[in-house]
């Protein structure tokens, strides 16, 4: 009796721990409850509603995407917000902007530069310059989240039912993720080009 009910205690140790494994290494995108996600725009924060999925196929690899706006023709999100070209003295004839995503080699989902270039009307180059990881984090630390210390995770469309891509980030204080409207975010960093040391177009 005693050996039946050692056996009977080892299988069921052996299938809990088979459960704990399986669990662990379960891939299959898990929806997130919105009980610590941030909003955060131009406007301020505030709680987000809704379901999440952070899973990593919903992060766009950024060698596949870029943007290309132009005075006609801005980029629209799908709630309707826009990039458009900024009428500040850096963009000053600009007719189109294009945007570029870098990452590291063997990282896709890793943001590490963004390459913004401005046309005038007939395609020629009139400003350009490569912006690391670096300058865009402190625009938005100071920006948006008024010097709050953040962690830049990754732009992925995370919101179930919503096609509009978002800027992931994490604030260090109280390790609540935040989720910033990939339109604020660019906008708001486009607007800054020139204006700060750290974010200058290149010497041509």
């Amino acid at each position: 009796m005693k050996q039946h009910s050692s056996a009977v205690h080892f299988l069921s140790t052996v299938f809990f721990a088979l459960l704990c494994l399986f669990g662990q290494y379960n891939t299959s995108p898990a929806l997130e409850t919105p009980t610590n996600v941030l909003f955060v725009n131009e406007s301020g924060s505030r709680l987000l509603q809704g379901h999440f999925d952070f899973s990593s196929h919903n992060v766009i690899h950024y060698n596949h995407f870029s943007l290309d706006i132009t005075k006609n023709k801005p980029y629209r999100d799908g709630q309707g917000r826009l990039i458009a070209i900024p009428n500040t003295r850096a963009f000053k004839g600009a007719y189109e902007v294009t945007y570029h995503f870098w990452h590291p080699r063997k990282e896709r989902h890793l943001l590490d530069a963004i390459v913004v270039k401005t046309y005038d009307r007939n395609g020629h180059l009139l400003k350009h310059g490569a912006f690391d990881r670096g300058v865009f984090v402190v625009l938005l630390t100071h920006d948006l989240f008024h010097d709050r210390r953040i962690q830049f995770i990754d732009i992925g469309k995370f919101i179930k039912g919503d096609p509009s891509l978002y800027v992931k980030v994490r604030v260090q204080d109280s390790r609540k993720i935040a989720l910033v409207p990939f339109t604020t975010f660019l906008t708001d960093f486009t607007r800054r080009i020139n204006t700060v040391p750290v974010a200058s177009w290149a010497v041509r």
